[in-house]
């Protein structure tokens, strides 16, 4: 028996009688529609106070060029030449256009220009968001993670290598710029003069990128060697990119890397704000999601929830100060199962139980000592007093301290445990922020804050999780500390698009079944309750073909029989006087 083989609906060269617009291509739930209809609802008055009035050909509008991008980060479509394939080739960025075509440099252009306002519109749409939940906004996670920077990992240089590099790119100019000479002497062709002065160009650029970079491995040096001593190893600093950094990858290994941070509502799985830090020290992003919270919702967070990193002295102390109630684990330990927390710490820990003592390494931990403010000072686990010694400053940061002192070590059976081997006493350094850290402490040591803080790891790596595995994005594709925030900024942007279009893909949201003509569609600048009308509105078109009823007749008859099994047809004439 002969094969059969399905049969193609029409060939590739059939003519139709019906031309498909495009409108018809995309179905009715499809998310560039509601792409579409969420852009329509934001303000693009500082975006379009960007353009300057010129002759020639006029710009594409910037909610077009942003929808772009933004569309493109949620299908996974992210470089500028991927974009302008798209707006050639896909049927859903050409119904977004409106066939529009955007050439490559256009879009590598436009997502480094508008940086600030790209900001505003993140808020708008986190606006939107918060719309939907009552209690948005009133707890804050905060994290951070790593990204690849778009150098070469094996691209690292330390300062000795770059001036060697730097001598060997002034020796070859110095050559170039003889021959330079040389040449403007004798009669010489004009291309092969041309093509010295680009290369000595080339060179100049060179060492002076060279250089460059030499002075940043020279500062990450002199910190290094300032807080490890003289003998710190030797910083390696990207060649490529110097603003990264080299540092461990979470999957194992080292790379140049980013390391960005996000603020999430943990109601809404919002965004609230997002950064890429110029180091590696992540306590600094904490107080400006707090800002940015509060410049969202209108009042600051209840809760700021965050990991050790985040939980320096000075942000516990101006969230305590605000009226915050900071989760974030301090080093100390309030819980029941540290015998150390004893009613009468001037007794000491019974023997039974030494072996749960806090250990940081194979030394009892800070957590073992307990502080009576009342006298000031501390109290070892078998109840001997550490007295104040002496104050101070540190250098670096200005933070004042306190050291305090056991009588010794001798006669201690905790002594192995407690003092190191080449000291003869234990001491305990407490600096001005070790009140804020124990209030922080007993606050975490609760049932209630124990279960508060559970919610941390779920909401933000779920955040992290989706912009990786979901939206692909593990790496920067821009270079320069600056490019990169905007570049994140982008992508925490078009996370937020996501999240909106899932709350509005309900099937009031997606009853509309044609877009109606973006002249036609009504802007609002604000952000209130009647954005949330807008989008539920029913979409309409009405075909209308002006027809005497014999042709309507004869084109219904001729569909009915040329029509195939497969394909669904509908046309509605309306006969109008």
């Amino acid at each position: 028996m002969e094969k059969r083989w399905a049969q193609a609906p029409a060939r590739r060269d059939q003519l139709a009688l019906f031309a498909e617009s495009l409108d018809e291509a995309i179905p009715a739930g499809h998310p560039i529609r509601l792409v579409e209809r969420c852009l329509h609802l934001v303000d693009w008055t500082a975006w379009e106070s960007r353009y300057a009035s010129r002759r020639g050909q006029p710009p594409i509008h910037p909610r077009l060029m942003a929808g772009c991008i933004l569309y493109g980060l949620m299908r996974g479509i992210r470089s500028s030449r991927q974009l302008e394939d798209a707006t050639r080739e896909r049927v859903d960025f050409m119904w977004f256009l409106e066939r529009r075509t955007v050439d490559h440099s256009t879009f590598a252009e436009f997502r480094v220009l508008f940086s600030k306002e790209l900001k505003g519109l993140n808020r708008q749409i986190g606006r939107l968001i918060c719309e939907r939940y009552a209690e948005a906004l009133l707890a804050l996670v905060i994290d951070g993670t790593r990204l690849r920077a778009n150098s070469d990992r094996h691209g690292a240089r330390t300062a000795e290598h770059l001036e060697r590099m730097v001598s060997a790119c002034v020796r070859e100019l110095d050559k170039k710029l003889e021959q330079l000479g040389q040449e403007d002497e004798k009669p010489a062709e004009a291309r092969e003069v041309q093509g010295l002065r680009e290369e000595i160009e080339k060179l100049r650029a060179q060492v002076a990128h060279y250089e460059q970079v030499l002075e940043v491995a020279r500062c990450r040096d002199a910190a290094k060697r300032k807080k490890g001593g003289a003998g710190a190893t030797a910083v390696r600093v990207p060649v490529t990119d110097p603003d990264a950094q080299v540092t461990p990858n979470k999957e194992g290994g080292f790379a140049p890397n980013f390391t960005p941070v996000v603020a999430v509502d943990p109601v809404s799985r919002l965004i609230v704000s997002g950064d890429v830090l110029a180091g590696s020290d992540e306590n600094t992003a904490v107080l400006p999601a707090v800002a940015a919270a509060e410049s969202l919702g209108g009042t600051a967070p209840e809760r700021v929830l965050a990991d050790t990193g985040f939980a320096a002295g000075d942000n516990l102390e101006t969230l305590e100060e605000q009226g915050i109630e900071a989760y974030m684990p301090t080093s100390t330990d309030f819980s029941e199962r540290n015998p150390a927390n004893r009613s009468d710490p001037s007794q000491p820990v019974p023997e039974a139980t030494w072996g749960e003592l806090p250990k940081r390494g194979k030394q009892l931990a800070g957590a073992a000592f307990v502080y009576d403010a009342s006298n000031d000072c501390y109290y070892c686990p078998m109840g001997r007093r550490l007295t104040r010694a002496r104050g101070g400053k540190y250098a670096d940061s200005g933070v004042a301290y306190t050291q305090y002192t056991c009588p010794g070590k001798a006669g201690c059976p905790l002594a192995g445990d407690c003092v190191k081997e080449k000291a003869s006493a234990r001491m305990i350094v407490r600096d001005q922020y070790q009140g804020i850290r124990e209030t922080v402490g007993r606050r975490m040591a609760t049932p209630e804050g124990r279960a508060i803080y559970q919610k941390r790891a779920p909401v933000v790596e779920g955040v992290f999780a989706e912009i990786k595995h979901v939206l692909g994005i593990r790496r920067f594709l821009l270079r320069g500390l600056e490019k990169v925030r905007t570049e994140w900024t982008w992508i925490c942007t078009a996370f937020n698009l996501k999240r909106l279009l899932r709350l509005l893909a309900s099937p009031r949201a997606a009853q509309g079944t044609r877009a109606e003509n973006n002249s036609n569609v009504p802007r609002n600048p604000g952000v209130n309750e009647s954005s949330a009308h807008a989008l539920d509105a029913v979409e309409r078109v009405q075909w209308t073909v002006r027809t005497p009823g014999v042709l309507r007749t004869l084109l219904s008859r001729w569909i009915g029989r040329h029509r195939r099994p497969t394909t669904t047809h509908t046309c509605v004439i309306a006969e109008t006087g």
